[in-house]
């Protein structure tokens, strides 16, 4: 594959509304989303606002997708908070040609985009995932010194098993020692730019090498280019947390497995796995941070989302049994598996496909 482009800005949209503070670090935190999460990046400004009333921040969200209706409670999100957003209009039809699943799609490399658009005007950005929500204060964030480092990071919370098997994927002795998840992303902008990550790591993820054995594409790519080349924070700044494991808590077979991290002292809260707080069925107490930061932003009457790909019909199958709910278990649990069977039935036509071709 050739190196990708990145000037693909179609449109900028600037709403300056931030006091100006003489002598204040300004943090800029960044944002990539889809149509599918650009509702989720405004959620998780307001909740990182709300939280830090003292401080100063720059956002800027990169997307693909901007209607009007979104456009406005940008807007209005910036002018009620005192707050500075700027809207990158995108396009992204190049990055749909790298590696995806049907959970991680392309928007997941709008992070190169970023860096790039970015690294000529700034020397340090707070990259995160729209799934974070903020529940106390990141000032201390802004005072961290990168140096020659790619960037601080937040070591994933992989187990045993889980990091022996990465190894041997990747290839590489060791590198879940220092796996980070890059949901978080503290960026030296002047490193990637003298380093060329993003070129590097398209490189990487189109290479025969590692054909295959990316799980995580840009995670694993990421985590392959700074190798030995980041600081460790606490994690407290992306604390990890699979709601669903909630209700495998309940269960008695699988109470060791399913150790909740503790939310109290967490600043940035991480809603990994397939259900997020705000799917249909996700009426878990974790939840509530989230939904408070809803409750106060433009995104207020936003509907919650119903499951769409098969990790979802089975969470939300799982949490209706749970609720003893029957009639939605059979329901969902049936969209499941043929959601399922129709997703192996093409890819033995893509099989076929191809061997007829050859």
């Amino acid at each position: 594959m050739n190196y990708i482009k990145m000037n693909v800005i179609k449109e900028i949209k600037e709403y300056k509304y931030a006091p100006r503070v003489q002598n204040k670090k300004k943090l800029d935190i960044t944002y990539g989303a889809d149509e599918k999460y650009l509702f989720a990046c405004g959620i998780s400004i307001t909740s990182i606002l709300l939280n830090n009333d003292n401080n100063s921040f720059s956002f800027h969200v990169f997307t693909d997708f901007l209607d009007f209706d979104n456009e406005s409670k940008f807007k209005k999100l910036a002018e009620n908070l005192c707050a500075d957003v700027t809207l990158y209009l995108i396009d992204c039809k190049e990055l749909k040609n790298l590696p995806r699943t049907e959970r991680l799609n392309y928007s997941t490399y709008i992070r190169f985009i970023i860096a790039d658009q970015l690294c000529e005007s700034k020397d340090k950005i707070l990259h995160l995932d729209a799934d974070i929500s903020c529940n106390a204060s990141i000032e201390a964030l802004n005072d961290i010194a990168l140096g020659n480092n790619a960037g601080a990071v937040v070591k994933d919370s992989l187990g045993e098993i889980e990091g022996v098997k990465l190894s041997m994927r990747l290839g590489i002795p060791n590198i879940e020692q220092n796996y980070f998840n890059a949901g978080f992303l503290l960026l030296n902008l002047v490193y990637w730019r003298s380093h060329n990550i993003t070129h590097q790591a398209f490189a990487l993820l189109s290479s025969k090498k590692y054909k295959g054995k990316l799980c995580l594409n840009d995670q694993d790519a990421l985590n392959i280019l700074f190798l030995g080349k980041i600081i460790n924070l606490s994690t407290k700044y992306n604390r990890i947390y699979n709601v669903s494991h909630e209700r495998k808590r309940k269960s008695k077979r699988k109470q060791e497995d399913c150790v909740l991290p503790d939310l109290n002292d967490a600043a940035l809260i991480h809603y990994t796995g397939s259900t997020k707080p705000w799917n249909s069925w996700a009426n878990y107490t974790s939840c509530d941070i989230f939904k408070k930061a809803q409750a106060a932003s433009e995104w207020k009457n936003h509907l919650s989302v119903p499951p769409q790909i098969r990790e979802e019909l089975k969470d939300c199958a799982k949490q209706y049994f749970y609720q003893k709910d029957y009639i939605n278990w059979i329901k969902y649990r049936a969209k499941y598996y043929f959601r399922k069977y129709q997703y192996y039935f093409r890819k033995d036509l893509d099989k076929l496909s191809i061997t007829s071709q050859g």
